[in-house]
């Protein structure tokens, strides 16, 4: 009952300062990094895992596929997920990529919705451009490099690097919508009784990793320089940290509405179908 299996694209900054200042003792958290959101779904249907740390909007498609169906947010654990569209050397703004090839987690999830709404702000229609899977940011990281596609959207520490390797910096999703919100904690309701004391656990001493984050920023920013992330990716890290772990009502409320006007499958969902706050420190 004192082990939680995880799994997550990159470590969550509050879950690595709770670890590195010994505030969630008495919990084993098991996390493993995963490939893609799909790979998060089916680990979480299958019971391999308890609970996965990805894009909110993920809920929305995951509660239409063949399995639980009763997935629920409960906890955000970034104010929002620092997102920048990158593109290849030379890439200035947002309408150069028409007919581009524009790598993504998954064509239905997985900060989808964002994407999707600021290309149609740009002007771009799903026509205009190929949405070609390739999994989660390391894995679109990779590929950009690589050549394999014009742009996608990257996020912190593979943002930095990215722009460190001469690729380009198009756009920010902060720009276009500040309300967009960060990372959840995403479980089965059918689970949550039998993980809430673990989890319960875990979320408090998150609670008290990121009071220490605004009280003390830059403890925060050696913890994290620590763990070995980059430092031109650490201050965007620590800006992060979520006001409350509570998931924010305007920013999941702006996923439906960007969901909804991209005409993808869930957007007729509600906050209160979405979110569960019961296992928080403040209920």
């Amino acid at each position: 009952m004192n082990t939680l299996r995880l799994l997550w694209f990159v470590p969550a900054p509050v879950a690595v300062i709770a670890d590195a200042f010994e505030l969630t003792r008495g919990i084993t958290v098991r996390a493993e990094r995963n490939p893609s959101s799909d790979a998060q779904f089916d680990a979480l249907a299958s019971g391999k895992v308890d609970a996965v740390v990805t894009a909110m909007d993920n809920v929305m498609d995951w509660n239409l596929r063949p399995g639980p169906r009763d997935l629920r947010l409960v906890g955000q654990l970034e104010r929002t997920t620092p997102l920048t569209l990158v593109g290849q050397k030379n890439a200035a703004n947002i309408a150069q990529l028409r007919g581009a090839r524009i790598l993504v987690d998954s064509p239905r999830n997985g900060f989808i919705v964002a994407l999707r709404a600021m290309l149609a702000e740009a002007g771009l229609q799903p026509a205009d451009y190929a949405l070609e899977p390739v999994g989660g940011v390391k894995e679109r990281f990779n590929a950009l490099l690589a050549g394999l596609g014009d742009a996608t959207l990257l996020g912190p520490p593979f943002d930095a690097m990215a722009l460190q390797a001469g690729l380009s910096r198009m756009a920010s999703v902060q720009e276009w919508y500040p309300a967009f919100p960060g990372q959840g904690l995403v479980v089965s309701a059918a689970a949550i009784e039998r993980l809430r004391p673990a989890l319960s656990a875990w979320l408090r001493g998150l609670e008290a990793a990121r009071q220490r984050m605004a009280a003390n920023p830059e403890a925060g920013r050696q913890a994290l320089e620590l763990a070995g992330f980059p430092a031109s990716a650490v201050d965007a890290m620590v800006r992060s940290a979520p006001a409350s772990l509570r998931p924010d009502r305007a920013g999941v409320e702006l996923l439906i509405e960007q969901r909804r006007t991209a005409g993808l499958p869930g957007g007729d969902t509600t906050y209160e179908e979405l979110v569960d706050s019961s296992l928080l420190p403040d209920g």
